[in-house]
């Protein structure tokens, strides 16, 4: 992550930290921050999920997010960047998405520094595997590996429909898989989305990250707009 992304990601959390102590001040907003933050200690306590009455009583976007298969713990969206939509805790967890991606993250053991396109490209939306399959090329910096500009190479395509449950309701979904490759260092995955047919809405996901770190699942809760 660049120094302007580091410090974004640090002023929220420096505001969710603030948020706290004002959480008995009467201003729904910082209540609501407080929850969050108590929800996210619980989450190390056993393995959980998110309550669909968790998840209500949070009137901003929100998001649910695990790593390997643990805990889940609720992400709020804090920032909306030409498209890139920053998502945090009061766990010190920060996900940073594009079309349904996580592009960068901060506090998940393994993180991804950054994900961009050779030459400002636009990589085409996972939506567009709806249509038909496609290639793609991105950058991925990992700081804690020395890499930086890592070439990930990755082909997406459409696995048909399949029902999904979020917060314990059936959500109807086309669900994508993208699987990629890097020679340097050698890794290949595949991920899993689950997408609104009509919006191109990512309503879950299964991510890997980082080439030394787990999968991160991801469901909305309550969508953006």
């Amino acid at each position: 992550m660049g120094r302007a992304g580091k410090a974004l990601a640090a002023g929220i959390l420096a505001l969710l930290a603030g948020s706290c102590s004002s959480a008995g001040s009467g201003n729904t907003n910082y209540a609501q921050f407080y929850q969050l933050v108590r929800q996210s200690l619980s989450a190390s306590f056993g393995k959980i999920r998110v309550t669909r009455d968790q998840a209500a009583s949070v009137s901003f976007a929100s998001m649910g997010y695990s790593l390997d298969d643990g805990n889940q713990a609720m992400l709020i969206l804090a920032t909306d960047a030409g498209g890139e939509l920053l998502w945090t805790s009061g766990a010190h967890v920060v996900i940073v998405t594009r079309e349904g991606r996580i592009v960068r993250s901060l506090g998940l053991g393994r993180d991804l520094a950054g994900l961009t396109t050779p030459s400002g490209t636009t990589a085409p939306p996972l939506s567009a595997a709806l249509r038909t399959s496609f290639t793609s090329t991105r950058l991925e910096d990992f700081p804690d590996l020395g890499l930086y500009g890592v070439q990930v190479s990755c082909r997406a395509h459409m696995v048909g429909r399949q029902s999904i449950k979020i917060l314990g309701q059936s959500v109807a979904a086309v669900r994508v898989d993208e699987s990629c490759h890097s020679n340097q260092p050698d890794w290949s995955f595949t991920d899993n989305y689950w997408l609104d047919s009509d919006s191109g809405l990512v309503w879950q996901s299964r991510q890997h990250v980082h080439p030394q770190g787990g999968t991160v699942e991801t469901e909305i809760f309550r969508p953006p707009g």
